[in-house]
């Protein structure tokens, strides 16, 4: 039979959380830091749309400069990526991540559009003024120029109006 005085117990279950608390934060900064750089993050999507990939493709692709670079790139997105065979892919972890990844890029655009909401509003008005102004000059069937593009461009002008909303 194994005893364990509960001291000696309760110190060694302190370290090990004070050690698994630190193991986190450790990972969760590795994480972060990662991702924190942009050819990494392109870098980890190239990998991430190819499934398995090598170093060679991954340096031609990512237009890194030599090759010291791009190995110390994939060292820091080893949370992410794994090499086996010669190829690379995606750790569970990373694909996790690219998951998300995949789902920020969306919201990403839309913010975008969101800060230029007046530009893009304009853009959109002056196409469609262009595109009735042709119709008109060109002399194209009156109902098409006179009611069916004006109602296209309202319609779309609306949409573009309720995105930003």
């Amino acid at each position: 039979m194994f005893i364990i005085d509960s001291v000696r117990y309760t110190d060694l279950v302190e370290h090990m959380e004070e050690k698994e608390g630190q193991e986190f934060e450790s990972l969760e900064q590795e994480v972060f830091k990662a991702l924190d750089h942009q050819k990494r993050r392109d870098i980890f999507r190239y990998v991430g749309e190819k499934k398995a990939t090598t170093f060679t493709e991954i340096l031609s692709a990512s237009k890194i400069p030599d090759s010291p670079t791009l190995s110390h790139h994939l060292r820091s997105l080893s949370p992410f990526i794994k090499q086996e065979n010669g190829k690379y892919s995606l750790t569970p972890i990373g694909k996790d991540a690219y998951s998300l990844l995949l789902r920020t890029t969306p919201y990403n655009k839309l913010a975008l559009l969101q800060k230029n909401r007046y530009e893009v509003t304009l853009g959109n008005s002056v196409i469609w003024i262009a595109a009735i102004a042709a119709a008109t000059v060109l002399r194209v069937d009156a109902i098409l120029s006179s009611v069916i593009l004006p109602v296209l461009a309202a319609v779309s002008l609306y949409l573009t109006y309720k995105l930003f909303k």
